[in-house]
């Protein structure tokens, strides 16, 4: 950790948790606010917005393991890689990360800690509480950017009960993985800790013709976390510091022939070598809250550093491309708590810095054609508040306003121009959000929104030619109605909603060559439905749909009337679960299919993936009360369709696939 990032914030972390012990008031695991609720459930924020929330027991249940499968149980958001797992491609509400893979659409928390933008495809690590995805510009409520929606990971807090598990499985391809949780009490009613170490490996099919390798395409991760929570029974304060670990082997950057899906060879030619990713990741959190009867103070410092080499290759070219990331954010909340307030709030300061040093050496049959290296800083202070004011027991108003001040610089230089380019710019943005609900019964609420978000402005992290000019700030405004109805056996959610944007970013020029510039403005007009029915103990029936038109719009776009990359026109999905009690133990089947829409690769719309459907099949045995046993399906009809394309040759377009059918068996084994 570097001297230079330690700020007031910080020091800030260290006088809450000594002013603390002036206050004796008991604390209960019931008190605790986790970072998906840092706020009143009963402000404005909280009920006036549409979203989606999965337990961990639900995400095991659909087989999810990593974020970048998250679109399977968060109805209406689109993950895909663009290229890696480096740069997953994130769309939601129309709004899409464009192969603008820094600066994603959508923001990832996890344990309070936005992630690095390369990072924001990785396993679910730990113990895993819950995922919650509050959907449509989030800036009066978090720190980071939030312009198509926020992602809240958070895993269980080590407490006072002692706990341990021990799981594996073994799939397809030769996957496999394992992973051994164990939690409790270090210090009686004091000082907790959690840790959890594992291993995942996902082979992949396809085959490079001029090595003759055969299992490219999947990823080899290793993790390990420790979290030490100290919380004293009597005390209304808690600090807790997070360690995490995740180093990545990947075989991807598979690109194959776009008129013919079933192929399985990558376009290589001969003395091509295997694509090749290596990438290391380590995070560290330090985080305190400070509760009172009416208040909930909170801070977090976070740390991530990472290095990856990236290696592949297309055709006769070969690239090969590390880089390096150090990212460290602040952010101090306090937000009111209890169910009589009058008034609800929440007050915030953030900040972040993110530093990269980026290399790429390019060589054509063997001979160097470029080498590139360029430097990168962004840092982002920003101020932020949302209120609410409940004028009866029905109807609240909500507002908020962020103010956001974002710097950027760049340093890069052409092995082939003789000078160094340089150039910084700044700018200040206003943010607000206005909002209002009407409970009408307790089952039935109403509400209406509009908010304001952004994503920075800055540079194109490789430039592809002698210049250093940046691009402006992404800016956007969303308006919803929405309804919801849950009585405990039918859940109903569905909005209408209507966004505005100008400046897109997005990358564009020839392949091989793109930088990322403002493509003019775009609109996206949809309708979300998300349905839930526990039909019969122990039984649920969940169905989801939306629509989406997300096209660019006017003439200073070069895109006029064309369709926004990676927003697919509509989603759905519909899945069954439940318990059949058998003499040899419980059996809990699962049965899911998800539709994805048309979309597109390119502003051009010239690479396109048509409509697809895929089918997911899961059956768990709970064998003996600590011992569980599951057999699985993805893809059952082993549907194949594009995942990432862009322009290739005439006639040809150079497209990455999905995987294919997979299937396997899991065991967990809860020793405590």
């Amino acid at each position: 950790m570097k001297a230079g990032v330690i700020n007031p914030l910080v020091i800030a972390t260290l006088l809450l948790n000594g002013s603390a012990f002036a206050d004796e008031n008991s604390k209960t695991d019931e008190d605790t606010v986790f970072v998906s609720a840092k706020q009143s459930p009963n402000s404005a924020s909280a009920q006036n917005v549409s979203s989606t929330r999965v337990s961990g027991s639900e995400l095991t249940d659909a087989h999810v393991s990593r974020t970048d499968q998250l679109g399977d149980v968060l109805p209406g958001l689109n993950i895909t890689h663009s290229g890696s797992l480096l740069f997953p491609s994130i769309s939601l509400r129309g709004i899409s990360s464009a192969q603008d893979f820094f600066n994603p659409a959508v923001s990832i928390y996890v344990d309070g800690v936005p992630q690095l933008s390369t990072f924001s495809s990785q396993l679910l690590s730990g113990d895993i509480e819950s995922v919650e995805m509050l959907r449509g510009p989030q800036g009066t409520l978090y720190g980071k950017s939030a312009q198509g929606g926020v992602i809240n990971i958070v895993t269980r807090k080590p407490d006072g009960e002692t706990r341990a598990s021990i799981e594996g499985g073994y799939a397809t391809r030769n996957g496999y993985h394992g992973r051994l949780n164990a939690s409790g009490t270090l210090v009686e009613d004091m000082l907790y800790a959690s840790a959890s170490v594992q291993r995942q490996v996902e082979n992949g099919p396809f085959t490079n013709p001029a090595t003759g390798s055969d299992d490219l395409g999947g990823t080899k991760a290793n993790n390990g976390n420790l979290n030490l929570r100290f919380a004293p029974s009597a005390s209304p304060w808690e600090a807790s510091v997070m360690l995490n670990s995740e180093c990545t082997r990947a075989s991807q950057d598979t690109y194959l022939d776009g008129n013919d899906l079933h192929n399985r060879e990558l376009l290589v030619s001969a003395g091509g070598k295997d694509p090749k990713i290596n990438r290391c990741t380590r995070s560290q959190t330090l985080a305190s809250q400070y509760t009172t009867d009416a208040w909930l103070v909170s801070l977090t410092a976070g740390w991530q550093q990472q290095h990856y080499e990236r290696d592949f290759p297309y055709s006769a070219y070969a690239v090969h491309m590390p880089q390096d990331w150090n990212m460290n954010v602040q952010e101090l909340r306090a937000a009111t708590r209890g169910d009589d307030n009058p008034l609800d709030a929440v007050f915030g300061l953030y900040r972040q810095d993110t530093r990269g040093t980026y290399n790429q050496r390019m060589q054509y049959a063997g001979m160097t054609v470029s080498d590139t290296q360029a430097w990168n800083d962004a840092e982002t202070l920003a101020a932020y508040s949302d209120l609410t004011w409940h004028l009866t027991d029905k109807l609240d108003l909500g507002g908020g306003v962020r103010f956001s001040h974002d710097k950027a610089k760049t340093r890069y230089q052409f092995s082939s121009l003789p000078q160094t380019y340089t150039g910084s710019t700044s700018d200040s943005q206003w943010l607000g959000q206005l909002s209002a609900g009407y409970q009408f019964t307790p089952e039935f609420r109403v509400w209406t929104r509009a908010a304001q978000g952004y994503k920075p402005a800055g540079y194109s992290i490789a430039p592809s030619a002698g210049t250093a000019e940046s691009y402006d700030a992404e800016k956007s405004i969303n308006y919803e109605l929405g309804a919801r109805y849950d009585n405990g056996e039918v859940a109903l959610q569905s909005t209408l909603f209507h966004t505005r944007t100008k400046d897109v970013q997005l990358y564009s020029g020839p392949t091989g060559m793109q930088s990322l510039n403002n493509a003019g403005k775009a609109r996206a007009t949809g309708v979300e439905l998300d349905a839930s029915w526990a039909f019969t103990p122990g039984w649920r029936a969940q169905i989801n749909g939306g629509y989406v038109n997300s096209t660019f719009d006017g003439e200073d776009s070069p895109y006029p009337d064309k369709r926004l990359p990676f927003v697919p026109l509509y989603n759905a999905g519909a899945s069954i679960n439940g318990i059949i009690d058998t003499p040899i133990g419980d059996l809990m089947p699962r049965v899911a299919i998800n539709v994805v829409g048309k979309h597109y690769f390119d502003g051009d719309n010239a690479v396109e993936q048509g409509t697809y459907a895929t089918t997911n099949l899961r059956l768990g045995w709970q064998a003996t009360r600590n011992v569980q046993l599951a057999t699985w399906v993805d893809n059952l009809f082993d549907k194949r369709y594009s995942t990432y394309g862009m322009v290739g040759a005439p006639g040809q377009n150079w497209v990455q696939i999905n995987q294919g059918l997979t299937a396997g068996i899991d065991v967990k084994i809860d020793l405590f």
